[in-house]
């Protein structure tokens, strides 16, 4: 007899089916781990072993610190006791609930602003690869730059004797006496909104490389204008990344430490500014946790937020 060239398969499940109408009882057969699927268990599970540092690192450098926040914030200064008197304490001060509003404001402007002016800028670069070659790693210095390098820059740019801006305007008899315009929110309106396009037009214009242009041929080949195409083809196929570098501008913005503590009024436009003064002027260090994890709150939010947005846009599509 000739060995068979393959080798024959049997369905268990449909024994154990035709064994049970006869009557006759045979116990279920215990699933047999096949050699592929050992493969592959230990494939993720070795791939997964290569995460293990990363997670470590968020652990140890951002879990940790917040838990450690919340629990301090939740005992009281003086006594040791549990308490929720801080949260109470900054969500009825009107100077504290002022100030998160005005961040909350700054922050949603300059999103604002930064998506609106990134989003033709990046469409650009997207769709011309000489320009993005000459361009993109131009726009990408800014990104690689501390918050308290920009700051320093919007300083020698808007410093009201001694900055460029000024001083030109002046010299040319624009003005007659400086702007005050630096140590304030327009000023740091200003810093915020320059970091914000940058990493506004980094996100979007990779988000435009995978728009496929043939989309756009295809609705100008039915009637279309090219603008009409832009808008109603491209930018909405470019909405999760729009709304992803939005999250991340915003949570930015809000939980921004230098630019507001270096461009700082006699009234503070950013929570950080009173965070601090807490910590280290009046040495409520337990009510500066309070605010610091009110914050983080706010910033997880939004880009929660943003996360189920996008995950909603995927099923959809």
């Amino acid at each position: 007899m000739d060995e068979p060239s393959e080798i024959e398969t049997v369905d268990m499940r449909a024994i154990a089916g035709r064994n049970h109408r006869s009557g006759i009882a045979v116990a279920s057969p215990e699933p047999v781990l096949q050699p592929a699927d050992g493969r592959r268990w230990r494939d993720r599970h070795f791939y997964r072993a290569f995460t293990l540092p990363a997670v470590s690192v968020a652990v140890g450098t951002t879990v940790l610190p917040l838990a450690l926040l919340l629990f301090w914030s939740l005992v009281d200064q003086r006594s040791g006791e549990p308490t929720l008197r801080y949260y109470a304490q900054s969500l009825a001060s009107p100077y504290f609930v002022r100030t998160l509003l005005t961040t909350i404001l700054m922050a949603a402007g300059v999103t604002a602003v930064s998506i609106v002016l990134a989003l033709p800028v990046a469409y650009v670069l997207a769709r011309h690869t000489l320009l993005r070659s000459v361009l993109v790693p131009v726009i990408s210095v800014p990104r690689m730059l501390p918050f308290v390098v920009i700051g320093y820059a919007i300083v020698l740019l808007l410093a009201p004797y001694t900055g460029v801006l000024n001083k030109s305007l002046i010299a040319a008899r624009i003005l007659s006496e400086p702007v005050f315009i630096l140590f304030g929110w327009p000023g740091q309106a200003i810093a915020f909104g320059y970091a914000g396009v940058v990493i506004a037009i980094a996100i979007l214009t990779g988000v435009f490389m995978t728009v496929d242009p043939q989309l756009e041929d295809a609705a100008v080949t039915l009637g279309a204008g090219r603008l009409k195409a832009v808008l109603t083809v491209s930018m909405p196929l470019a909405a999760p990344g729009t709304v992803a570098a939005a999250a991340l501008i915003f949570s930015t913005v809000v939980t921004s430490y230098a630019i507001p503590v270096m461009l700082n009024s006699r009234t503070p436009y950013m929570v950080s500014v009173v965070i601090y003064n807490n910590l280290y002027s009046l040495q409520e260090r337990h009510l500066a946790y309070a605010q610091a994890i009110i914050v983080t709150a706010l910033a997880v939010s939004v880009t929660t937020a943003a996360q189920f947005f996008l995950s909603r846009f995927g099923s959809r599509r």
